[in-house]
């Protein structure tokens, strides 16, 4: 049986959502719809909307809501006479008659939304315009909405990790490698294929976090990769390796983004650490992903199939 791969976002996410540890790491995601919208942009200041099904962050967009107060004065004037009597002293008089200023204050509330998609923007003042133009990107696609997070930065340009695990040699999970990707300026994905740059783990963080705090999220990050695995297994069993796509909060917070079962292998192989490279390729050897060194020499080149195929024709 092959490997199993799933497409859909929500569908992955629903799975997730029902282990209590995975689902604590899992920013609000929900189904698009208008009403849908109407509530996370209620809830968040920052909002992804992405296709349920797509790859290298293709039709992800951002809505970021901006309310503010503005403030309503209306003001009269008035003047009220003032009975002194004899007695008062001439010194507790003012110098001139003064109006004393009502005034009353309210105010009213302006929302702008403000929607990029790569690196155009546009603003809008109502829900209803907003909602015009994200229908005409999403048409009669299944979309997710989910609540954005605040990217930690790397020389103030936003990034996110990649975990990856797979399953190892005795079939169990095994997270086996991290990297980063760093968005290119103006960008709110850091996919490769939009434009981002990679980097390794230690780069984008350590400036962050101490030594020790350093630590301890690598090991979270290791442990979150097998609890995610052991949980999307429960409805996809033939699930050989998933790349968890991970935002760090301002704070050093991790954040399941989406999961990916068919991740990237390749530029793990970009990253210093080649033993940690050796053994993802290993494994994907093992599994089925990667074809065996064996099968791949015992192969013909194209040269020599072409050549037999001539001989074939002569014949």
């Amino acid at each position: 049986m092959g490997i199993q791969r799933v497409s859909s976002k929500w569908a992955k996410t629903a799975v997730l959502q029902r282990s209590r540890i995975v689902n604590e790491y899992i920013p609000v995601t929900r189904k698009y719809s208008r009403q849908t919208l109407e509530r996370m942009t209620e809830l968040f200041e920052s909002n992804y909307i992405k296709p349920d099904r797509g790859t290298y962050g293709n039709g992800v967009m951002r809505v970021k809501t901006t309310r503010l107060y503005e403030p309503v004065v209306s003001s009269e004037d008035s003047t009220t006479d003032t009975e002194v009597s004899e007695e008062t002293n001439d010194r507790n008089l003012p110098d001139e008659p003064e109006a004393s200023a009502v005034t009353s204050r309210a105010t009213y509330l302006t929302t702008t939304y403000q929607l990029q998609y790569g690196t155009e923007e546009r603003s809008f003042h109502s829900l209803d315009e907003l909602e015009r133009a994200l229908n005409d990107r999403i048409q009669e696609r299944e979309y997710i909405i989910q609540q954005g997070i605040s990217l930690m930065k790397h020389e103030d340009l936003p990034f996110d990790l990649r975990v990856l695990t797979q399953k190892n040699l005795q079939h169990n999970w095994e997270t086996t490698g991290i990297l980063g990707r760093v968005a290119a300026p103006g960008k709110i994905i850091t996919n490769i294929h939009g434009g981002g740059r990679l980097a390794t783990f230690e780069e984008l963080v350590l400036p962050h976090l101490q030594q020790d705090g350093f630590k301890k999220l690598r090991t979270e990050l290791y442990r979150l990769g097998i609890h995610t695995a052991v949980q999307l297994q429960t409805s996809f069993p033939r699930l050989k390796e998933i790349g968890i796509d991970i935002a760090l909060d301002e704070a050093g917070r991790p954040w399941i983004l989406e999961v990916n079962t068919l991740p990237g292998i390749y530029a793990f192989g970009l990253l210093p650490d080649k033993e940690a490279y050796r053994k993802i390729k290993r494994y994907a050897i093992a599994y089925g992903r990667l074809p065996s060194k064996k099968s791949k020499s015992s192969r013909p080149s194209p040269k020599a199939q072409a050549s037999s195929a001539k001989k074939r024709v002569r014949r």
